[in-house]
């Protein structure tokens, strides 16, 4: 019955097989590229994506969305495709109905809709786009045109809000150079009004008063010294004399001339005095001469005289006119400067204006050449091919599939079913009768139990040093102990534990494992392998120590691999279980995994497991192993390891199993350090 239905299940995968048309799928990648390509210094209208996962998980949905994939739908017109549009059972009870185009449209369209699946590429930015089709080439044109109508998509958002923004500009621009106009205007028509002068025009009204005060200051000076020169005119008279310091005063060749005539005259009337005396008629007309020429005299002194007054009143005028003038000015500059307020509110509000409108004429001009340069941010970078394989149905797997889906269903139902009902036994025949048991007569001896199998006993030891010491002062003092010349004694009994754990040894290849625990502190079972460990080492033995137990903390378990021991100087190894955790995943930690690599490279592998009683204790460790150490302490009897060996193991297993007691020169305290404490305090040596 299970065969038939397992077989039924396969011939069904066959119809289906049969029947089932190929469906393949093409998928065409692109990479969001978060990076903004920079032609020009020019800001972007629209920004890019961005670069965080929220925006690029967006993109998924916006090439899912209908719009886009209703323009693709269209421009591939799809709307009459046979595979989208066909005659199905939609279409025919949408046809009895009485349904529209339009719906027929929708359905269709939801049919395409169902055959596109866009997935993100994990957390990169990486989207795939894929399309499954009967046809494969119809499948990766379909997915090509979809990633290409989402980058002409992206491109077009940019230059659609770039033309959007360049339209709203140009209009905001007419208004803003009104307003600047205005402005400007009104500035103007103040500084009118108000008779204020710009620097551009010939200086302000500050700049005039300087000037004109310096012009007053020149003309002041110019008045004083034409009043000093008419004052030293006054003072000279009409004399030769006189003249020659009018001549002077103010340069004139008259005057220079007259008085060197009038010289040469008297000069000429001194001399024909002396030769033709006062009477002679040459002397008379020499000295009507010079009486004309003293005349004449007169008339140019009175005349330079006349002129230096002109001059100084001509100064005079000018002082006055400058000072009315300056006067003026200063009146002027008292007036303006309570316009000067409401001025620099006009400038500063044409000012403001005037950087507004720059701002929107940059832009336009950024906008109006930005136009037609926009990239995508969307890069192709795997092109959708025609597929070889379908992706659907996959004949392998569904047969595998179908077959043992069949194999349980079958067993499923024999199993629900239940066995075979058997003939009815004739009662007439006869029956096993079982045996009596055994009864003990009263007046019989009691029965002995069987006694118990014990392992082996290797004796005793005694731990060296001073009594109460910690596992880890303990340990150093066995090894000082045993590498110490003439130390006879400590080294006989050592040698004798071993030479009995060699004894209970079965020959096979290198390495043996000795197994160390105990029954209650795993302060004796640490002791013991320490000192056999050390031990071996002195016999020349490759020994490798292997701690074993979940218990042991993080700091003692991270980066398992081989190390120095600081207390017992062996090569020592940390895992943390016998077995793989994970099925199928090698885990270098493992017990398996170190007996593996270890091979023939160690004598001796001894390992230190945790006690019976700890929840570390591992079964499969005493399986392993070819001889198990049991350290008791000097309270703990053989006995009870016997016990718990039978309970765990069986008593065949007792065997491969001794016992050894490790004694202390004095009774351990109870503080004393072992266990987890113990092992971290090793590592922690071990590491420094």
């Amino acid at each position: 019955m299970v065969l038939a239905i397992a077989g039924a299940a396969v011939l069904l995968a066959l119809s289906y097989l049969a029947v089932t048309k190929p469906s393949y799928t093409a998928t065409a990648a692109i990479l969001i590229d978060p990076r903004d390509t920079r032609a020009t210094n020019f800001n972007n209208v629209l920004p890019g994506i961005g670069s965080d996962s929220a925006a690029i998980a967006s993109q998924v949905f916006v090439i899912q969305s209908p719009d886009l994939l209703g323009s693709v739908f269209k421009s591939q017109k799809l709307d009459s495709d046979p595979e989208f549009a066909g005659v199905g059972l939609m279409s025919r009870l949408l046809s009895v109905f009485g349904a529209g185009a339009t719906a027929r449209q929708d359905a269709a369209f939801k049919r395409f809709q169902s055959k596109v699946s866009v997935e993100r590429e994990g957390l990169t930015y990486v989207i795939n786009v894929s399309f499954t089709s009967p046809s494969p080439e119809k499948a990766a044109r379909i997915a090509n045109a979809i990633v290409d109508q989402y980058r002409a998509g992206l491109v077009g958002e940019r230059e659609t809000a770039n033309s959007d923004v360049n339209t709203l500009l140009t209009d905001r621009i007419s208004g803003l150079q009104k307003d600047v106009s205005d402005a400007e205007r009104a500035v103007e028509d103040f500084k009118t009004k108000h008779n204020i002068v710009n620097s551009t025009d010939g200086g302000t009204l500050q700049s005039q008063l300087d000037q004109l005060t310096a012009q007053l200051i020149a003309a002041q000076g110019d008045a004083d010294q034409a009043k000093d020169r008419y004052n030293q005119a006054l003072a000279a008279g009409n004399s030769p004399a006189g003249l020659a310091k009018l001549a002077d005063i103010l340069t004139s060749t008259s005057a220079i001339k007259l008085r060197d005539d009038y010289n040469q005259r008297a000069t000429e009337l001194a001399s024909l005095q002396t030769m033709y005396g006062p009477r002679h008629p040459t002397i008379a007309r020499l000295q009507s001469e010079l009486e004309r020429l003293q005349r004449l005299m007169a008339a140019e002194a009175d005349r330079i005289r006349q002129q230096l007054k002109a001059n100084y009143d001509l100064a005079v005028q000018n002082v006055g006119k400058l000072q009315d003038k300056l006067e003026a000015l200063r009146q002027q500059s008292t007036n303006s400067n309570i316009a000067q307020v409401q001025l620099r509110q006009l400038e500063s509000k044409a000012q403001a204006a005037r950087a507004v409108l720059d701002d929107y004429l940059k832009r336009a001009q950024e906008t109006s050449q930005m136009q037609g340069v926009q990239t995508s941010e969307a890069r192709k970078i795997g092109v959708a091919s025609p597929p070889v394989q379908p992706t659907w149905p996959k004949p392998v797997l569904l047969l595998l599939v179908s077959a043992v889906l069949g194999l349980l269903a079958g067993c499923g139902l024999a199993l629900a079913l239940g066995p075979v009902p058997q003939p009815e036994e004739d009662p007439q025949a006869p029956k096993d009768v079982a045996p009596e048991p055994v009864v003990d007569r009263k007046d019989s001896a009691p029965v002995s139990p069987r006694p118990l199998p014990m392992p082996a006993n290797f004796g005793e030891y005694r731990l060296p040093g001073v009594a109460g010491g910690t596992a880890y002062s303990s340990i150093k003092t066995i090894r000082k102990q045993l590498f110490q010349t003439g130390n006879e004694t400590l080294s006989l009994d050592v040698l004798k534990i071993m030479r009995q754990m060699v004894l209970h040894l079965n020959d096979h290849g290198k390495p043996f494992v000795i197994l160390v625990s105990s029954i209650g502190s795993s302060f004796e079972a640490r002791i013991a392998g320490a000192m056999l460990g050390i031990g071996m080492q002195r016999a020349d033995q490759n020994v490798l120590m292997v701690e074993i137990g979940d218990h042991l903390s993080s700091s003692t378990t991270d980066g398992a691999g081989v190390f120095i021991d600081g207390a017992t100087g062996l090569r020592t190894v940390v895992c943390s279980s016998v077995t793989e955790k994970t099925p199928g995943v090698a885990d270098r930690n493992t017990f398996r995994a170190i007996l593996a690599e270890a091979g023939s490279a160690f004598d001796f592998v001894l390992v230190i497991a945790p006690s019976f009683n700890e929840n570390g204790w591992i079964p499969e460790l005493f399986a392993k192993a070819d001889l198990a150490l049991l350290a008791l302490g000097p309270s703990e009897q053989p006995s009870e390891a016997a016990k718990l060996l039978t309970q765990k193991f069986g008593a065949g297993q007792i065997g491969r199993s001794a016992t050894l007691v490790v004694a202390p020169d004095g009774t351990r305290p109870a503080g004393a350090i072992d266990g987890p404490r113990a092992a971290d305090e090793r590592r922690t040596a071990a590491r420094a």
